[in-house]
C-alpha cells in the first residue's frame, strides 16, 4: 500500500475533499454567518468603504500590534507618494503573558508601553490579536483570552476606551482608536502596500491558526439592522467551520484538545496541530505494519516535520529508507490536504467578494507555517488556481513587510 493509499482509506488524503461540495457548504456557512445563524461567526468590523482613497497624507498615527507573546508599538504615517512609513518600533512583552494582571494594570502596562508616543498622536490604531465582540464605533468588547494571557477581569471591558483612559490618565488628553484584528490588518497592510487594482481583497493569516478576512456588501449583513449601504470588511474567523470530511487521524487529535467539537476547521489544517495530526498518522502505520523496519515514534513539532520534509529531521524515528520515504510521503499528502483546504477557503470567499472578473483578487497571505512549511504554497496555488480558473478569477498573491502595522495603520484612516 502507498502512503496516499493509506492516507485515503482513513479519509486523510486530500482526493477525500470534495471541491464544489466543500464550496457549496462554506457558502451556507458564510451566508447563516452574515445572518446571525449556524456556527461560523462572520464578526462585522465597521469598518466600511476603507481603500487607497481614504488615505490622509502626513497624518501620524500611534500604531499598536498585540498578539502571541510581544507587544509591538510604532509612529506610522503616509509619505507624500501615498508609502507607508512606520518609525519608532518598539517590542515588549504582551502585558499578562507572564503573570495575572488586574484590569487596571493590563491596561496600564499599554498606556506605559506607548508612553514615548503619546506627544506625537491623538488617533491610535489597535491590532488586537484576540477574541472581541465588534462594535459600530470600531472598539470592541474584549471575549476570553487565547494564547495563555492571565488578565480575566478585562474580558467584558471595551478595549479600545480603556486603552484611551489609560492614556488619558498619563497625559490628560483625549484620543480617537479604532480596534481590528491580524486578518483585518493583514488584508489592510497588503492594499496600503499596492497601487495595483484588485478586484476584491482578502486576508489570509495560516501560522499557528487559520483566519480569513474579506470585504463584504452591507446589504448581506443581515443580523445587524440599518447598516448604511456599502461594503464592510468581515473577520470570518473561518477556522470554526465544520463542514470538511474528517478523517481517523482528525478526530483522534482533537478528541485530545479541550473543546474537541470546536474549530473544526483549525484542527485539521494549522501549524499547532497538523504536527499532532502527522504522528497519529505515523503510529497508525506502525500499528497496520506499514512501515518494514524499526521505528522509535516520538514527540514533534511542526518545525521538525518541515525539516524531514527538506531532507533532515525526526533523527532515530526510522532505521530503514523505505520508511524514511513512506513517513515523508505521508507528510507530504498531509500538507497537501491541508493546502487544498485553505485554497477552498480562499477560494470560496474570493468568489464571494469578486466585483469586476477583470481585475484579480488580491490574496494578503501571511503566517510562518504559510511561508516555512514545504510546500505548502505550491500545492495552495494549484488548488487555488484550478478552483477559481473555473469561476472566470485571476488572484495574485501579497507579502510585505510589517503588514500588520502598516495595515492598522490603514484602519486609523477612518478616524477623523
Amino acid at each position: 500500500m502507498s502512503a496516499e493509499e493509506f492516507l485515503y482509506r482513513h479519509g486523510q488524503s486530500a482526493d477525500n475533499v470534495n471541491v464544489a461540495d466543500s464550496l457549496s457548504g462554506f457558502w451556507l456557512e458564510m451566508k447563516q454567518g452574515l445572518a446571525g445563524e449556524g456556527g461560523m461567526p462572520m464578526i462585522p468590523t465597521y469598518l466600511m468603504d476603507v481603500d487607497r482613497s481614504r488615505i490622509k497624507k502626513g497624518a501620524k498615527r500611534i500604531l499598536i500590534d498585540a498578539g502571541g507573546t510581544n507587544f509591538r508599538s510604532a509612529l506610522g504615517y503616509f509619505d507624500d507618494n501615498g508609502s507607508a512609513v512606520i518609525e519608532q518600533l518598539a517590542k515588549t512583552q504582551m502585558p499578562a503573558s507572564d503573570k495575572y494582571l488586574s484590569k487596571e494594570q493590563f491596561y496600564a502596562q499599554i498606556a506605559a508601553d506607548i508612553s514615548r508616543l503619546l506627544p506625537q498622536s491623538q488617533q491610535i490604531g489597535f491590532c488586537f490579536s484576540y477574541p472581541v465582540d465588534m462594535s459600530k464605533d470600531v472598539d470592541g468588547i474584549v471575549q476570553p483570552f487565547t494564547k495563555e494571557v492571565k488578565a480575566p477581569e478585562v474580558v467584558g471591558t471595551m478595549v479600545g476606551k480603556e486603552t484611551v483612559a489609560a492614556c488619558k490618565a498619563l497625559d490628560g488628553k483625549s484620543r480617537s482608536i479604532v480596534i481590528l484584528n491580524d486578518t483585518v490588518a493583514t488584508l489592510l497592510g497588503g492594499m496600503a502596500s499596492t497601487q495595483e487594482h484588485f478586484s476584491a481583497y482578502l486576508g489570509y493569516i495560516y501560522g499557528t491558526g487559520t483566519n480569513v478576512c474579506y470585504i463584504e456588501d452591507t446589504a448581506n449583513i443581515t443580523k445587524v439592522e440599518g447598516l448604511p449601504q456599502g461594503r464592510m470588511l468581515i473577520n470570518t474567523e473561518c477556522g470554526t467551520f465544520d463542514g470538511f470530511p474528517r478523517g481517523d487521524f482528525d478526530r483522534a487529535t482533537s478528541e485530545r484538545t479541550d473543546n474537541p467539537n470546536r474549530q473544526l476547521f483549525e484542527k485539521m489544517t494549522s501549524g499547532k496541530y497538523l504536527a499532532d495530526i502527522v504522528h497519529e498518522a505515523f503510529c497508525v502505520a506502525r500499528q497496520e505494519g506499514h512501515f518494514v523496519g524499526e521505528t522509535h515514534i516520538h514527540s514533534f513539532n511542526l518545525r521538525d516535520v518541515s525539516a524531514f520534509l527538506s531532507g533532515n529531521g525526526l533523527p532515530g524515528m526510522f532505521e530503514d529508507s523505505r520508511d524514511i520515504e513512506f513517513a515523508s510521503e505521508i507528510c507530504d499528502g498531509l500538507v497537501r490536504r491541508a493546502a487544498k483546504l485553505g485554497a477552498i477557503v480562499n477560494g470560496a470567499l474570493a468568489v464571494a467578494s469578486c466585483t469586476d472578473k477583470r481585475l484579480p483578487v488580491a490574496i494578503v497571505a501571511e503566517g510562518t507555517t504559510f511561508n516555512k512549511l514545504p510546500n505548502y504554497r505550491s500545492y495552495f496555488e494549484s488548488y487555488l488556481t484550478q478552483i477559481l480558473s473555473s469561476f472566470g478569477i485571476e488572484y495574485k498573491l501579497l507579502q510585505g513587510e510589517e503588514l500588520n502595522l502598516v495595515g492598522t495603520l490603514m484602519a486609523t484612516m477612518v478616524l477623523d
